[in-house]
């Protein structure tokens, strides 16, 4: 079978041109993690990691300086996840960060069953844009025990969190 001239040409350069096109922009986010307390402090910084990864140039997210005034979140530290969410809805529209960009996350830890942490993703938004994907169950013993499979499966899940948090924006 014979196949036209043109037309092969025709594809051979739409081919060319797709292999060629640069991939979509990755999502401006500023994110801070905050630990509700000491306990959660080492798997605030197994989120941090995590947060870190989702953010290197093969990732989901392009970092920008967050512009929380410092050491402003800590005072929601204290309190239970449900009350430092409501704490963090409100610094963030105290400091008049719903109408910045970058936008703005918080991912909160708080401890999670048998040694794990949840993770609940706060947002712009007066209110959670997807309630059920915006918190997330990681656990920080899966590198030492489960390898990287479970590593990356907990990226994902926090990468989830923060993109539907990231949506209260109107993303």
């Amino acid at each position: 079978m014979r196949v036209p001239f043109l037309p092969a040409i025709a594809v051979l350069a739409m081919t060319l041109l797709a292999a060629g096109a640069a991939a979509p922009p990755r999502l401006p986010i500023a994110i801070k993690v905050l630990a509700l307390d000491p306990v959660t402090y080492e798997q605030g910084r197994y989120i941090e990691r995590l947060v870190d990864h989702a953010g290197r140039p093969s990732a989901w997210f392009e970092y920008q300086p967050s512009q929380f005034e410092p050491k402003s979140l800590e005072r929601c530290a204290d309190s239970s996840l449900a009350g430092a969410e409501v704490c963090v809805r409100y610094l963030i529209a105290d400091q008049g960060l719903k109408d910045v960009r970058p936008v703005h996350v918080v991912v909160v830890v708080a401890p999670g069953e048998r040694g794990t942490a949840r993770a609940r993703c706060v947002g712009i938004g007066g209110q959670p844009h997807a309630d059920e994907r915006q918190s997330a169950d990681l656990d920080p013993n899966t590198v030492h025990m489960a390898g990287i499979a479970a590593y990356n499966e907990d990226l994902g899940a926090l990468a989830a969190c923060i993109i539907a948090a990231g949506a209260e924006s109107g993303w």
